[in-house]
Parts: C-alpha cells; structure tokens; sequence
C-alpha cells in the first residue's frame, strides 16, 4: 500500500527560501535564457516582469518535498515578478499564509463529528 505524504509540523522557512532563491538562479542564469540584446530602459519593455508567472508555476512542484504538499496556484503573484527580492518574499510569505490554513483545517474538521453527519440520499 502506496504510503500517503504527511504535511509538516513546522514550517520550513529558512530550507523554503533557500529553494526559492536556488530556483530563481537557476531559471534566470540558464544558459537556454537568450541574452537581451537592446536596452529596455524607458521603454515599454522595462515594464515587464524578469518571471512571468506561468513560468513561477515550475517552483510549486519542488516544494512537495518540504512541505508534504503541492501549494495552489494561488500563492503566485497574478503578473510575475520584477526582481529575486520580490519573488522570494512574495512566494514565501504566501506559501506560509496557505501552510497556516491548512494546520487549522484539520482542527476544525475533527470538531465536527458525530451521528448528525450522517446524510440521506435520495434515489
């Protein structure tokens, strides 16, 4: 029997962030990234994101291992990210936020038990 993966207890902020940033760098110094050729300064082009964030999506995956779950979608900043500071704080403090709501969860599903959960079902 396949054993099931167990969210942590605590969460793992400094081996969290470490990861993120070691993404990061990976993502951004690839050697696959073409270099810019044509300065973007005060052009609509400065505008955009260094991340977009379908490409943050990859970084979700790799976070099972610490956390015990893949988080949603919904930690990625809608837009992308401009920079490795924002990325890294961003993704880190929303990652924790949705950890934090998944430890209470449990407590208030088990306060609920008892006979009146039954349902009826009409067939």
């Amino acid at each position: 029997m396949p054993i099931s993966k167990q969210i942590v207890n605590s969460f793992p902020a400094d081996k969290l962030k470490a990861m993120i940033s070691g993404w990061w760098d990976s993502k951004i110094q690839s050697p696959l990234k073409p270099p810019s050729k044509v300065s973007t300064a005060g052009t609509v082009f400065a505008l955009q994101p260094e991340l977009s964030s379908q490409q943050a999506v990859g970084i979700l995956v790799s976070c099972v291992a610490l956390l015990g779950y893949r988080p949603t979608v919904d930690v990625i900043q809608k837009g992308g990210y401009l920079n490795k500071a924002a990325f890294v704080a961003g993704l880190l403090t929303a990652i924790a936020a949705e950890f934090a709501s998944k430890q209470a969860a449990p407590a208030a599903t088990q306060a609920v038990k008892g006979e009146s959960q039954n349902a009826t079902a009409i067939v």
